[in-house]
């Protein structure tokens, strides 16, 4: 059983689809990508603790920015499109 589903918006039955615009809080367009990912959740014990997973995370999120800040966004689009028709092949 899969714990990842990619659908386009557009392809979404109308409750499902409202639901998610529901969460996001705004409109999806028909040919965005919806991804959702299901995982067990991670014992983190204190509030101090949270925080301080948050802040490895971002500062995470912040280097892999910054290896990427002067790649055009065509390109990342195009490689980001490429990774997610791959992943679809492999799990035919």
């Amino acid at each position: 059983m899969s714990n990842v589903a990619i659908h386009k918006a557009g392809d979404l039955p109308g409750p499902v689809r409202s639901a998610i615009e529901q969460l996001l809080g705004r409109s999806l367009a028909p040919d965005e990508e919806v991804s959702i990912v299901a995982k067990p959740p991670e014992t983190v014990a204190a509030d101090k603790d949270r925080a301080e997973a948050a802040r490895k995370l971002e500062a995470l999120l912040e280097r892999r920015a910054g290896k990427v800040k002067d790649v055009p966004g065509e390109a990342l689009d195009a490689a980001i499109d490429e990774a997610l028709r791959e992943a679809r092949r492999s799990r035919r």
